[in-house]
């Protein structure tokens, strides 16, 4: 022995790495992946049998009559990854002796030793049995167990006694396998259109295949598909696609794992792009390798979710059961076609042929589906799915586009319904811009799902508003075209994918879509604005001042009626919120909320009569009454009617009023600093005050304090309070606390204090982190670096739009070269979208005037992107230069 570790179990971990070295090249060279887990698989039976073996002749060769060693899960069904797991369960009979102690512990050991990693247990069949049907992890694993070893009989009785108990308790155990996995989808995506799924757990991956074998176990006592199908419950061509499906999967989880050198089932954005090089797919210029590879991904996967979810229901016996009991007495007929039972809707058996391939009935089906809030029936759904898949030449109508737009109508299951039609491929003639965005990838770090996806993401989103007390959810049910609004957001993606910009190419189709379905000039002429400007409110809200009266006027008028700022609001709102989980954060929606409402009150032209400034009046007021006499109160009152309207809105009047007693009293050479957790976010505020005649550098100085200390700033307001008074309010993120202690807030405090009266006036320390080789994936979502000077948009101050990737210190950078160019930061908003960010700044000369000069802006555009670039992109010297 070596180190402990028996001779038989070192040349078992040789054989096994060996084994599987010598199979990664036949990968290399093109195995096909069911090929390689049989051969696995194969391998790994002669490892463990040669351990058993030497194990049993060692402890007593009696204990084959006694013990039966069984393989379940992946091993089982001779399916074996490189660096899977191995199940193993040793079953016994009679009393638990000493030598079937020994054993057990001997072939776990030896096993592990082996450098496998192990799953074991040890039971008798009663046992066995009796656990499973408390835990539906064990139950599914159970259903495919093999014998390896030992007692033969032995493990033919427990199969025995296992599938008798799976046939009492069928019901049961069916509903919770379905819930065991709908669980673990929700963990690692209930879409197939994830952009970075789980190849074995994610909606469509293998794991759906596997479900179809436990449910198959339950219902008709085999898990082999081709079995399940021989027995009349999978049709043949879903045989064909699970299978075709599955091998796809395999080669690419084998690959993922034998590049990895471990278990590793993630596909991720840098795996995404490798796997496609690896794999042979070509790139073009309008498509890149890897979103051939992902539409080849989604394809398949999207085709085991169907299969999947289709044999889930049939065996769910709630549904089948209840269907089939209260059918004959509640199922009453709609019309000549359609008859409504008790949660489904159907089409007559005598109407089917006359309605499965008529695209206007369909369409009326759904329609009735969503006004009475109920499902349709399963074969009618097959049917129709069948015909529509097989038929190419489906006409849209003028009758047909007549009743897709009254579908759009509707709330309920409405995202639901469209998905159907976007799964049997009649979503994409009915709207042909469909067909390009199936399964295409967004290939970048904001998006997480498919664009096809997004946009039915889109519109469940807005549906959902139709239960909300809030703001957005208040405009959604107030509007009165509903249907021209879900148009638009099916739409409002469609454009990407070319190499023009995807609003624009978006405006035609939504043009061309308003011609194909005969909608009315105005109508379309409101999609066609939509879909070309649903980016615009979110850039304004996340990027400007909003409020800035100006720049909220013109986009006002820019939108023309309440209407329509209403549908773009929803839109923007919903569009978001379809990006990923927690994307429409409390602060994005505040945002754009507030520009939506300063928006409406100068359309319903309210605005000269009770705008902002007299809405604010009785807040200054309020503020005020806190002096202790008429002096102060003037003073108080004058200084809050300059400070940002936001500020006052989410600041008790006294605070406020303190905070400006306070400042009243400072002198010259005095800096005022306050530090809280702004109530209901997870924002902190920095509010600094200061006496200055200019600017003298806070901005920059106090952004590098900040990026040093590891926080993220996300807004900067500048304003002057008269009296010689400057107040600059700090919003930022930490991303060391969920919630930071006090000693965390008075260190920032004392901090930034320090540094404003030059006690600690060294360049700022910033935070580094362990970086490694940027990723083949990153350098491909990378975004441009640019800077837009907008002198347009507002009448006080000049624009400077910087377009980046994320690199902590680039801030500084950016605020200190306005700086040493003579500019003041009158206002900044700093966005991060993953590595992506756009950082607006609102600069004036140090007169606070406007730069009007074009050769001055032309200086500052060179040399702030100059600045980006050198910061981002450092120029590695020369042989000379070195």
């Amino acid at each position: 022995m070596t180190a402990g570790i028996r001779e038989n179990v070192l040349a078992a971990r040789s054989r096994w790495n060996e084994g599987r070295n010598a199979l990664r090249q036949k990968h290399d060279q093109g195995e096909s992946g069911f090929g390689i887990v049989r051969q696995m698989s194969d391998l790994l039976d002669e490892v463990l049998l040669d351990l058993y073996q030497a194990a049993i002749n060692d402890i007593s060769t009696d204990l084959v009559t006694r013990v039966a060693v069984v393989l379940h899960g992946g091993n089982g069904r001779q399916e074996v990854a490189p660096f899977s797991d191995v199940d193993m369960m040793v079953l016994y009979q009679g009393s638990f002796t000493e030598d079937v102690a020994e054993f057990s512990r001997r072939i776990s050991q030896d096993i592990t030793d082996t450098a496998i990693q192990l799953g074991f247990s040890l039971r008798t069949p009663r046992d066995a049995c009796s656990m499973s049907l408390k835990d539906a992890e064990i139950f599914t694993s159970l259903t495919e167990s093999r014998y390896l070893a030992g007692n033969q009989q032995l493990f033919e009785n427990f199969l025995s006694r296992f599938k008798r108990i799976a046939t009492r308790h069928a019901a049961k155990v069916t509903r919770g396998i379905i819930a065991a996995r709908d669980k673990e989808r929700l963990r690692y995506g209930e879409t197939v259109y994830m952009l970075r799924p789980n190849v074995k757990k994610s909606r469509g991956g293998l794991r759906d295949i596997h479900l179809i074998r436990w449910l198959g176990f339950v219902r008709c006592g085999v898990t082999d598909i081709d079995k399940i199908c021989d027995k009349s419950q999978l049709t043949a061509a879903d045989q064909k696609q699970l299978k075709t499906s599955c091998e796809f999967l395999m080669r690419l989880r084998n690959e993922l794992h034998f590049n990895a050198g471990h278990a590793h089932d993630g596909l991720g954005r840098n795996e995404q792009v490798r796997v496609a090089e690896k794999f042979g797919y070509e790139e073009s210029e309008a498509v890149l390798a890897v979103e051939s590879l992902m539409r080849d991904y989604f394809r398949f996967t999207s085709r085991i979710r169907y299969i999947c979810d289709h044999f889930a229901s049939i065996c769910d016996d709630r549904q089948t059961l209840s269907s089939s009991l209260l059918s004959p007495l509640v199922t009453r007929q709609i019309d000549d076609h359609f008859t409504m039972g008790p949660s489904t809707i159907g089409v007559a058996s005598a109407a089917l042929d006359d309605v499965k391939g008529d695209l206007q009935e369909v369409l009326r089906l759904m329609q009735l589906c969503s006004l009475h809030g109920k499902s349709i029936d399963h074969d009618t759904w097959l049917a129709i799915r069948q015909t529509m898949l097989e038929t190419r030449d489906i006409k849209v109508t003028r009758q047909s586009a007549r009743r897709f737009m009254a579908l759009l109508s509707n709330t309920t299951r409405l995202a639901d319904l469209l998905r159907r039609l976007h799964e049997m491929q009649v979503l994409q003639k009915i709207i042909p811009a469909f067909k390009h965005a199936r399964g295409l990838l967004q290939f970048n770090e904001y998006h997480v799902f498919t664009v096809d996806e997004h946009s039915l993401q889109a519109v469940w989103q807005a549906t959902k508003l139709e239960n909300e007390n809030s703001v957005v959810g208040k405009t959604y049910r107030s509007l009165r075209r509903k249907n021209t609004l879900h148009l638009a957001l099916l739409l409002h993606d469609l454009g990407k994918g070319f190499t023009e910009d995807h609003s624009e190419v978006g405006r035609r189709i939504a043009q061309e879509t308003g011609r194909r379905f005969e909608l009315a000039a105005d109508e379309t002429e409101e999609i066609m604005f939509l879909v070309h400007n649903h980016l615009v409110m979110s850039h304004l809200a996340f990027h400007r001042d909003i409020n800035d009266e100006s720049m909220v006027a013109e986009f006002a008028s820019n939108v023309g009626t309440v209407e329509l700022l209403s549908m773009l609001y929803v839109l923007t709102c919903a569009d978001i919120a379809a990006v990923g989980p927690g994307v429409l954060n409390d602060w994005k929606l505040g945002l754009l909320t507030t520009l939506y409402l300063n928006a409406k009150k100068i359309l319903t032209g309210t605005s000269e009569a009770s705008g902002p400034d007299r809405r604010y009046l009785k807040v200054y007021d309020v503020i005020a009454s806190y002096g202790k006499d008429l002096d102060a109160q003037s003073w108080i009152r004058d200084a809050a009617s300059n400070l940002p309207n936001n500020y006052c809105d989410i600041h008790d009047p006294e605070a406020i009023a303190h905070q400006l007693l306070v400042l009243r009293d400072t002198l010259s050479e005095e800096v005022q600093c306050w530090v809280s957790q702004v109530d209901g976010t997870n924002l902190i505020e920095l509010c600094i005050g200061k006496r200055e005649k200019r600017r003298s550098g806070v901005f920059y100085k106090v952004a590098g304090l900040l990026q040093s200390l590891g926080l993220m700033i996300r807004s900067a307001d500048i304003k002057p309070l008269g009296h010689g008074l400057i107040w600059y309010w700090f919003q930022f993120e930490d991303s060391d606390f969920v919630e930071p202690p006090q000693s965390r807030l008075d260190d920032i405090k004392f901090r930034t204090r320090d540094l404003l009266l030059g006690i600690d006036e060294g360049p700022p320390a910033v935070r580094t982190t362990w970086e490694k080789k940027e990723s083949r994936a990153l350098q491909l979502s990378r975004p441009k670096i640019q800077v837009k000077i907008n002198n347009q948009t507002v009448d006080t101050a000049t624009i400077v739009d910087v377009f980046a990737y994320n690199k902590t210190g680039l801030l500084y950078k950016i605020a200190k070269k306005f700086y040493q160019l003579g500019l003041d930061v009158n206002y900044a908003r700093i966005s991060t979208y993953a590595h992506q960010v756009i950082d607006v700044f609102y600069v004036t000369d140090d007169q606070g005037n406007k730069i009007r000069n074009k050769n001055q802006v032309q200086i500052i555009k060179k040399e702030i992107l100059k600045t980006v670039t050198d910061f981002l992109e450092p120029k590695k010297p020369t042989e000379e230069q070195l």
